[in-house]
């Protein structure tokens, strides 16, 4: 099946080689590679054009695109311009400070092929501790065994609303094309917008066939974790921390999932909020500011029992 590898880029001149390094490294090489830059202000565009000139030939057949945006609108909006510049049958977005397995994109071509696949989660080597994500053992009651390595999700909305499943952080998804064509990255928002994203072509999926969703362990992705991304990002005020999209989505819907989804969500907002807001002042504010969404997160922590 062919492969298009989709990178936004943004200030990432000092991961980018090794990002582009695992791709040409790969068993099987990808047949499309299209870069967004998101008018990024180090040199990362002309580390990329150096790596491309000075490599070309490693990779291969590889039909390579180097998109320059000329206004900065985040990775989700990337993303987008990026998928309609593609056109092959698997898709998935890389990082541009994450890195591919040597074997995974022949991996996730031979199960796509051999089990008839339909979405693929990937389990994630966070680097430079090596831990791994997620951890199988409280997962059991969503995955059946189909091959080494290869999980199918029984209860594919149920599993990924478990606070023990990781889906769309960093770029651990790979799709068929064809489910994506209807969606769109949230553009505006930065924080859980892989997440909400991806919930979105899942159920796009289920509400047409059954579909065959699987988790594929074995360590396929390594994501760096670095120094002032999101997740590890300080305010100063609670009111620069942006409500989730799957919150604000999802708020009013009567669906069991939906809300399961938006509960757990909730649920690392509100400690993310609090473990990166500088004074307890500050986290009274957020708490008081935001308090119409504790009952729909205390009705997650019982939907989720």
């Amino acid at each position: 099946m062919t492969h298009a590898i989709i990178v936004p880029l943004f200030n990432k001149a000092a991961y980018i080689v090794q990002t582009l390094n695992s791709l040409i490294r790969q068993s099987k090489l990808p047949d499309e590679l299209i870069i967004v830059d998101d008018l990024s202000t180090d040199n990362s565009l002309s580390v990329v054009h150096d790596f491309l000139r000075d490599n070309i030939s490693a990779f291969g057949n590889c039909r390579i695109q180097v998109i320059e945006l000329t206004e900065n609108k985040g990775p989700g909006n990337a993303r987008n311009i990026g998928f309609a510049a593609s056109n092959s049958e698997l898709v998935s977005f890389l990082d541009a400070d994450d890195e591919y397995h040597p074997k995974l994109l022949e991996t996730a071509a031979n199960a796509f092929i051999g089990y008839q696949l339909d979405f693929m989660v990937l389990n994630i080597a966070f680097m430079p501790g090596n831990e791994i994500y997620p951890n199988l053992e409280p997962l059991k009651k969503y995955i059946e065994s189909v091959a080494a390595d290869l999980y199918l999700l029984k209860d594919p909305l149920r599993a990924v609303s478990s606070p023990h499943f990781i889906m769309g952080v960093g770029s651990n998804v790979i799709v068929k094309s064809k489910w994506i064509a209807s969606h769109q990255y949230q553009t505006e928002a930065q924080l859980n917008e892989g997440i909400d994203f991806w919930y979105r072509v899942l159920k796009g999926i289920l509400d047409k066939v059954p579909g065959k969703i699987v988790l594929q362990t074995g360590g396929y992705l390594y994501v760096n974790e670095v120094p002032g991304s999101l997740s590890r990002k300080n305010y100063n005020h609670f009111k620069q921390i942006e409500l989730p999209p799957v919150i604000s989505r999802y708020q009013n819907s009567k669906d069991k999932h939906d809300r399961l989804l938006m509960g757990m969500i909730g649920e690392r907002w509100y400690k993310h909020a609090l473990q990166n807001l500088p004074s307890n002042t500050q986290k009274v504010r957020f708490l008081w500011h935001y308090r119409s969404f504790l009952p729909k997160y205390i009705g997650y922590l019982l939907l989720k029992r």
